[in-house]
């Protein structure tokens, strides 16, 4: 029994943990010509006695458009942001900015001091735009960037202890 749990949990060590994700693929992607497909079959293959409801079909023509409509709505929206935080990024070369410094602490960058400095150069090479500030050899996120500008540090703690607040 012990010998099939490869076979069932995709691994010879049961107790060994693995995440699954589902990604878009052709095998899990129902396309319209696809939804056709399936349709002329069924409507093949129907009972001549008890034969598909009208509605019942449009319903599913419907919904089958209505997906379709908001899988094209999603692509135009994440194209519209991906080229607006390029155009963002790009317009901060040479502007005095201030960027956050964070610390790795449990496996997550938190952040701790702030940067001024002016942007050197902003890079695309990974599908997120990160900046290269002036005097740094490190590329910083734009998700990094807390303003343009010299801001006031959010995260000097002045001695006060913000639990009493």
């Amino acid at each position: 029994m012990a010998d099939n749990v490869a076979s069932v949990s995709g691994t010879s060590n049961a107790y060994e943990y693995q995440s699954y994700t589902v990604e878009s693929n052709d095998k899990n992607t129902l396309s319209m010509t696809d939804f056709f497909k399936l349709l002329a079959t069924q409507l093949q293959n129907q009972d001549t006695t008890n034969p598909m409801e009208t509605s019942e079909m449009m319903a599913q023509l419907t919904q089958m458009g209505m997906m379709q409509a908001m899988s094209s709505m999603t692509t135009a929206i994440e194209t519209s942001t991906t080229t607006t935080a390029q155009t963002y990024a790009a317009g901060l070369i040479g502007q005095e900015i201030t960027v956050a410094v964070t610390e790795e602490k449990n496996g997550i960058d938190v952040p701790v001091d702030v940067k001024y400095a002016k942007v050197e150069y902003v890079s695309f090479t990974n599908g997120n735009p990160s900046i290269k500030v002036e005097g740094d050899k490190k590329e910083y996120p734009l998700s990094y960037v807390l303003g343009i500008g010299k801001i006031p540090n959010p995260y000097e703690n002045d001695g006060e202890d913000l639990g009493d607040k």
